[in-house]
C-alpha cells in the first residue's frame, strides 16, 4: 500500500476544494445581498418619511397655505380659483408622495407597519369631502394600481371615529 497521491488524486482533491470554495462564496454573496436589501429598505423608508415631512413642513411654514388645504379638504368646490390652484399643487405633491410610498410597499421595500401609518393618513385625506372632490377631478393622473387601491379600498373604508384631516374637522362616524 502506498501513501503517495497520483495526479488523478490531486485533481479530485482540487475539485473538492473548489466546490467547497464555491459553496462558501455563495453563502457570502447571500449574506451581502441580505445586507444590501436591508440597507435599500432602510433608505427607502427614510426617503418616504422625508417626502411626507417636507410636505408637512411646507404647510407648517405657511399659515395661509395651511388654511387653503383645510378649506380644500372641507369643500374643494368652494375654493376660489387662486386657492384651488394652490390646493391642487399642494395635494398633488402629497398624493405623488403617497403613490411612491404605495409602490415601494407593493415592491416589499417599505415595511407594512410603516406603510400602514401613511395609508391611514392618505385614507383620511382622500375620504374627506374635499379629498373626494379632488380625486374625482384629478384621480386619473395617478397610476392604475394606486387608483384602484384608493378607489376600491381606502375610499370605501369607514374612517376611525377620531379621524380629522389636518386635525381640523371630523370625518369619522361620531362616537356616542
Amino acid at each position: 500500500m502506498t501513501n503517495s497521491m497520483n495526479l488523478g488524486d490531486l485533481a479530485n482533491l482540487g475539485q473538492i476544494i473548489g466546490a467547497l470554495a464555491v459553496v462558501v462564496s455563495l453563502f457570502y454573496v447571500a449574506h451581502q445581498i441580505r445586507q444590501n436589501t436591508n440597507a435599500v429598505r432602510s433608505a427607502t423608508a427614510q426617503a418616504v418619511h422625508e417626502h411626507f415631512a417636507s410636505w408637512y413642513h411646507l404647510l407648517a411654514a405657511d399659515a395661509e397655505l395651511s388654511q387653503v388645504v383645510v378649506n380644500g379638504l372641507r369643500d374643494y368646490a368652494s375654493l376660489s380659483e387662486r386657492d384651488k390652484a394652490r390646493f391642487i399643487a399642494t395635494f398633488m405633491a402629497f398624493l405623488s408622495y403617497s403613490q411612491n410610498a404605495f409602490l415601494k410597499w407593493c415592491e416589499g421595500m417599505l415595511e407594512p407597519p410603516l406603510w400602514m401609518g401613511w395609508e391611514l393618513l392618505i385614507m383620511n385625506l382622500v375620504s374627506s369631502a374635499g379629498g373626494k372632490g379632488f380625486w374625482k377631478e384629478r384621480g386619473y393622473l395617478f397610476g392604475e394600481e394606486f387608483r384602484r387601491h384608493v378607489e376600491n379600498d381606502l375610499m370605501k373604508r369607514t374612517p376611525h371615529p377620531d379621524a380629522k384631516p389636518m386635525g381640523a374637522f371630523s370625518i369619522g362616524p361620531r362616537a356616542e
